[in-house]
This record gives C-alpha cells, sequence and structure tokens, in this order.
C-alpha cells in the first residue's frame, strides 16, 4: 500500500474548505461537490505492483492528490486474473472514496471466462475515465533460439514438450494472445499464470517461462537492451516505440489484432458531482506533460474517455472477447 501525493512532494491537507483564486476546474468541481475529498482515497490496483496497470494507478493517484487537494491511496490486491480487487470495489460504498483501476481482463474477457463471477462489469460500476492502452509484443526467454515467429512455430512443432507461455493471470490479455496463438498455429502451448505482470516478467527474463505476449510498457526497456528477443507486436499496425518489429499479420498469423486497456472507474451509484470532478481531474492528470513523459517511457498510448462513452465501450468490449473466449476453448473453471 502507498500513499500518492503530486510526484514526491509532501501531502498537501486533505481538504481546503477555502479555495484559492486559479485553482483549475477540476479543483473547483471538487469543492461544488461538497468538499470532495475530506478523507483518504482508495484506488484499487487489481495486480500486483510494478505492472501497467500498477504504473497508471500510481501515476492517476499522484495527479488526483495535486487536483483534488487530498490524500489518495493506491493498493495492490492481485489474484483471480483481476477479479479479487475488482469485486472488492463492487461492494464498496459508492461515495467516491474506493476507486478501482479497470483492467480488460475483468471488465472484457472475464465474464465469459469465468462461469461464476462476484461482480458484473456494466450493472455494478460507474465509469470515470478510459485511460490508456497498451500494446502487446511477443517476446521470448533468452536464448530460446526463435528469432521470428515463423521460426518459433517450427521450433513448437519440433519439441516433445510443449512450450510454455507466461501471463498476468487468468483472463488478462496476454492469456487470451496466447490462446489466439495456439488457435491460429495450431501449436500446443502451456500457459502459467501469474498475480500480475510483474512477477511473469521477472520469470521470462530468468528462463522459467518460454515466451510472453507482454504489453510493451512492462518489457520496453528489456527489448531495447537485448534481453528480450521481440518477434512482433499484436496490433494492426506498427508501434512507434518499436519500430522494426513487425506485426502478428506481418509475420504471418491473420487475423491478429490485441490490445489490453486501462481505466478508472467507481461502485455504482457513486455521486453524479463526485464523478465529474474525478473525471476532470483525471483528464488534466493524463494531458499533462508528466503523463506524456511518463506513457512514451513505458510505450502505453494515452486514450481518454468520458464517462458515458466508456460505458458504452466496456458494453463492447464484453459482447467482443465473448465471441473470442467461445472460439478458443479458454475456460478458468
Amino acid at each position: 500500500m502507498m500513499t500518492i501525493n503530486r510526484f514526491g512532494r509532501a501531502l498537501r491537507a486533505a481538504c481546503l474548505c477555502l479555495p484559492a483564486a486559479g485553482l483549475s476546474g477540476a479543483a473547483g468541481a471538487a469543492g461544488a461537490a461538497g468538499a470532495y475529498p475530506d478523507r483518504p482515497v482508495r484506488i484499487v490496483v487489481p495486480f500486483a505492483a510494478g505492472g501497467p496497470a500498477d504504473i497508471l494507478g500510481r501515476l492517476v493517484a499522484a495527479g488526483l492528490a495535486d487536483r483534488l487537494h487530498g490524500t489518495f491511496v493506491v493498493e495492490n490486491k492481485a489474484g483471480g486474473g483481476g477479479n479479487i480487487g475488482t469485486a472488492q470495489v463492487a461492494r464498496a460504498d459508492a461515495d467516491g472514496y474506493t476507486l478501482v483501476i479497470g483492467y480488460i481482463g475483468p471488465f472484457g474477457i472475464n465474464p465469459s471466462l469465468y462461469k461464476k463471477q462476484s461482480f458484473d462489469p456494466v450493472k455494478d460500476f460507474a465509469p470515470v475515465s478510459l485511460l490508456a492502452t497498451s500494446p502487446l509484443v511477443l517476446v521470448t526467454r533468452p536464448g530460446l533460439g526463435a528469432g521470428s515467429v515463423a521460426e518459433l512455430v517450427k521450433l513448437a512443432r519440433s519439441r516433445s514438450m510443449a512450450l510454455t507461455y507466461g501471463s498476468g493471470g487468468v483472463g488478462s490479455a496476454n492469456h487470451l494472445a496466447g490462446e489466439l496463438f495456439k488457435t491460429a498455429t495450431g501449436v500446443d502451448l502451456v500457459h502459467v499464470p501469474y498475480q500480475g505482470i510483474a512477477p511473469a516478467t521477472t520469470d521470462l527474463l530468468g528462463g522459467q517461462v518460454d515466451l510472453m505476449f507482454n504489453g510493451i510498457s512492462s518489457v520496453l526497456q528489456y527489448v531495447k537492451a537485448g534481453k528480450l528477443p521481440a518477434l512482433a507486436v499484436t496490433t494492426a499496425a506498427r508501434v512507434d516505440s518499436l519500430p522494426d518489429v513487425p506485426t502478428m499479420e506481418e509475420a504471418g498469423v491473420k487475423p491478429f489484432d490485441v490490445s489490453a486497456w486501462f481505466g478508472l472507474l467507481a461502485p455504482r451509484g457513486t455521486p453524479p458531482a463526485v464523478l465529474a470532478s474525478l473525471e476532470a481531474a483525471v483528464r488534466d492528470t493524463m494531458n499533462s506533460p508528466e503523463a506524456s513523459a511518463r506513457l512514451a517511457a513505458t510505450g502505453m498510448q494515452r486514450r481518454l474517455m468520458p464517462q458515458a462513452e466508456f460505458g458504452r465501450f466496456i458494453e463492447s468490449e464484453v459482447k467482443l472477447w465473448s465471441g473470442v473466449v467461445r472460439a478458443s476453448g479458454a475456460s478458468a473453471d
């Protein structure tokens, strides 16, 4: 658990009862919402520390602390492919003091992957804003001996024991990308789920798993340093941070277009004024020079989306991934 406040400065008071002139629109909205926040706000990251969801959670917490003049606490609640921490927020009081970093897993994939899920990503949450997307890149452990997707497929077919692929958890985008790859190529891979991208990436670097469809934000530094071979990106077009790495379709695996996404949500029933205050502060935070620099360094791409549009987006993701899960035959039960 970590208390965040404007990129390392000392915390300001939890509430400024007399707003000074010149405060941003976000801070003004906070005042209109009844001096929100007047006590610490929890932002639950449903994955282990160190991954892209955690990076965004701490970035957003720092920005909200500065703009809304309060204390924002990041809590990592890993497990269940993001379901455990997400379910905790679904059951929390709808007062704006418990938020969650939403991820494509629990909010798009898991409803079809798990037969029993203790929350509904559409009915139980109030969207605040989409934050960013993270393209995936197929990387292999050092020394695996595959310099391209074609060579990887050939290697996988020649082995008596299946290659292993790691993921940030059952239902994560990296999990489903691996399942899609298996279906598209006909190779046998064994899924090794972790409680977050960071420990999975550590084991990949150490050679404990053979490959991953990892978020660029998690492996960019290792790819550029030559520590992890990058074979292909999973998006329809090449990405700016890895311009020399082909797309999966360019490598001969078609169709293939997968990208992880992250957003901020609150429990359904959270007061509209609080949601509006949070949305304005998030927009200001994500458009800041600090956020732009952080996103560029990790390979994530800013993608803001207001409350209503984000809600419709989640509905469309649930429908999209239900078809993908059925086609892949993947299951978490």
